[in-house]
């Protein structure tokens, strides 16, 4: 008879005891858009040297709160330059809605003998020559 009360307090004790820890699960990645920023200005500067080096001057807007600099990539197609200036923005619900501004000065690679150019920033197209 001593045997069920013993069995009542065994009972008892493990419904005291802590719960195993559970093994964590991998943690969801948070879930980025690479995307170019908005441009406002674009200004193309020819230093006076040799061989001619041309360079940019890009304002715009990264983004919002949500938003950081990802990167620039660069590529030329004969006489067209294409710059792509990229943010990475985490999509979230909630972000603050302050304005992130990107002001860069960019140095475009290659050489550029005498003729007609076009620079193409995020859409944004200025032209200029070079002499």
């Amino acid at each position: 008879m001593k045997a069920i009360p013993l069995l009542f307090l065994v009972a008892a004790l493990s419904a005291c005891a802590p719960a195993p820890a559970s093994i964590p699960g991998p943690i969801p990645e948070a879930k980025f858009v690479i995307e170019p920023i908005q441009i406002d200005q674009v200004d193309v500067l020819i230093r006076e040297s040799f061989p001619v080096q041309v360079s940019a001057h890009i304002t715009g807007i990264i983004g919002d709160g949500c938003a950081s600099f990802h990167g620039v990539k660069q590529a030329r197609q004969d006489h067209t330059i294409i710059l792509a200036i990229e943010r990475k923005r985490e999509q979230a619900e909630a972000c603050t809605q302050l304005a992130q501004l990107y002001d860069e000065t960019l140095h475009l690679d290659g050489e550029f003998p005498a003729g007609d150019y076009t620079l193409k920033v995020n859409g944004v197209e200025r032209s200029f020559r070079i002499d």
